[in-house]
């Protein structure tokens, strides 16, 4: 580019170059990575899309910086965003909505958990959208529930409404609107779960103005006292991800408290500035908070669940995956027996990154805690439903990797596409195809897996097995059923004092006992195998979950009973599906 160009131009070219050189690792990439970030410190740029570029550039050279002077150069690249943003017009800054970069704004219908985390963390900054509301009535139907019962006509016809209603319910304090309802919803007296539902189906769009640096994408990074210099490592050849996940790993720590609300804290920052959400993230157990330091900086931090918001026969941990403090990935696993089904994400910015290696250090976490033999991805997870998925191939890097799909013509046609690319390296499966790929879930065989992971048990058959038996032996008495099915498992285990355990761990006997009374003749078997039963249905309401799923993994003789219920069940409930 000759020194003549316009000044926009030059700048573009320098971050397009800069953009070329980040993932690359050779001393003369070292020096011109040096060259271009000394260029563009003072340079102004003033289109969006090339501001965006440098921004996401510099994250990707955060988390994988050759060395300190680089990162020194990054970190102050980093800070000047704030009078970058200042400086562009406000149509600019308007591209950049929902970017998440700071001095940007970005706009979600976030949850009740998140929503009350923006309005206390950061109650200058959010706000309801109130212009993005589709339905006033709905809004005015819902506060009828929440409200004192003297407050209720006020939301009769010929009443206050609820624009005046909000404004008389600050009583003359500074609070956003946000706060007022985040509080209405949080103190009202109904279940947290119902709360959370009600909220939700409201799809508040709110909105949140990212003027702090800290609270942004641009300066979400935790301490990183000893970062680890050098790029992103070439992709491997031969990458084992089997070896990978099974290899020994140095000892995990449970996090003390202070340490896992940090971490908890940026997850959500990391999310929430990407306008996302996650189960864990909303719900998560402070308690329960585990942390593998990998090697190369990365960390990786394993998050349950409160117990109260346990999955009702999975054992689920999200992850959460940090690059020299930088968050570049998340994702969860959901366990139940010998198979995790398992979603993993890696944030944009960090996708010419190590990939494969976060994948591998997640699994190899994942398979330390829990023990699983079989990893499966679902069809969302590599594109079914999900365009971004199928567009990035994602079911070919699960493929490269070892993952199949059960799917005989799937398997078929992949190998058909394999034989093109193999001819052609310029090849690329037409979408088309890919839709066609994606259509089942693929897994990853760990050793001791079944042959027939398709054969599984899984969560929704027992639901769909219980709803059948309360429909046809109790007409949809489900407190009969609970009542019959407790008294009767509780005779078969020997566990005769479950009304005792702790709260969480008798709403996992109630769940599991309507499961277990379908089980034929299990007053029978052993009576070691019946109190592992017991114990495994008791550790679901322990302050951590990672034991209930080893339980779990201990009674073969369990879940080959429930996977025989469930194929003598498929032809009836096929049948009665319209």
């Amino acid at each position: 580019m000759p020194a003549s160009a316009p000044d926009g131009t030059r700048a573009r070219a320098l971050v397009e170059a800069l953009a070329a050189v980040a993932p690359r690792s050779s001393p003369d990439d070292r020096a011109e990575k040096l060259r271009l970030l000394d260029g563009l410190a003072g340079r102004r740029i003033g289109h969006p899309d090339a501001l965006l570029r440098f921004h996401e550039t510099l994250c990707l050279l955060q988390a994988y910086p050759d060395d300190r002077e680089i990162l020194a150069r990054v970190d102050r690249a980093l800070a000047t965003f704030p009078d970058r943003l200042r400086r562009l017009g406000a149509a600019a800054r308007a591209q950049l909505r929902d970017s998440g970069i700071v001095g940007t704004t970005l706009a979600y219908p976030f949850g009740l958990p998140m929503a009350r985390w923006l309005a206390a963390r950061h109650p200058r900054d959010a706000e309801i959208a109130w212009a993005g509301l589709a339905d006033d009535e709905r809004l005015e139907d819902i506060l009828t529930l929440l409200v004192a019962k003297a407050e209720e006509d006020t939301f009769t016809e010929g009443g206050l409404g609820w624009r005046p209603w909000i404004r008389s319910a600050k009583g003359g304090r500074r609070v956003s609107d946000l706060q007022v309802l985040a509080t209405l919803f949080s103190r009202a007296a109904l279940p947290e779960e119902v709360r959370d539902w009600l909220f939700e189906g409201l799809g508040l769009p709110i909105r949140w103005r990212l003027r702090n640096l800290a609270a942004s994408r641009t300066g979400a990074r935790l301490p990183c006292p000893a970062p680890f210099f050098g790029p992103p490592a070439p992709s491997p050849t031969g990458f084992d991800l089997v070896r990978a996940a099974t290899a020994h790993l140095a000892p995990l720590r449970r996090v003390p408290r202070p340490e896992a609300e940090a971490l908890i804290e940026a997850a959500r920052l990391a999310m929430a500035t990407r306008a996302r959400e996650l189960h864990a993230f909303s719900h998560p157990n402070a308690d329960d908070v585990f942390l593998a330091e990998c090697g190369r900086g990365l960390t990786v931090a394993l998050i349950g669940l409160r117990p109260a918001w346990r999955l009702p026969f999975e054992g689920y941990y999200a992850f959460f995956a940090l690059r020299n403090g930088v968050p570049v990935g998340y994702g969860g696993g959901w366990c139940l027996f010998e198979t995790m089904e398992f979603g993993f994400n890696i944030f944009e910015s960090f996708r010419q990154g190590e990939s494969r290696i976060v994948l591998g250090e997640v699994l190899r976490v994942f398979h330390r805690v829990f023990g699983i033999r079989t990893v499966v991805v679902d069809p969302y997870q590599i594109g079914h439903d999900n365009a971004e998925a199928l567009r990035s191939g994602a079911f070919y890097f699960y493929s490269r990797l070892g993952f199949r799909p059960h799917d005989p013509e799937v398997l078929a046609l992949a190998a058909q596409e394999q034989e093109k690319i193999a001819r052609d390296r310029a090849y690329r499966s037409p979408l088309p195809v890919l839709r066609r790929l994606v259509r089942g879930e693929m897994c990853l065989r760990l050793p001791g897996a079944s042959r027939r992971p398709e054969g599984r048990i899984r969560a929704r058959q027992l639901a769909t097995l219980v709803t059948r038996d309360i429909g046809l032996r109790f007409a949809g008495d489900r407190a009969a059923a609970t009542r019959e099915a407790t008294g009767r498992v509780a005779r078969a285990l020997g566990a005769a004092g479950w009304r005792r355990w702790q709260p969480a761990a008798r709403g996992a006997f109630e769940r599991w006992a309507l499961v277990l009374a379908l089980v034929p003749g299990l007053s029978r078997w052993p009576a070691a195998e019946r109190r592992r039963v017991a114990r495994m249905i008791r550790a679901k309401g322990e302050p951590g979950e990672a034991a209930y799923v080893r339980h779990m993994q201990g009674l073969p003789r369990l879940r080959r009973a429930l996977e025989a219920l469930a194929r003598e069940a498929e032809p009836a409930m096929a049948r009665s599906c319209p």
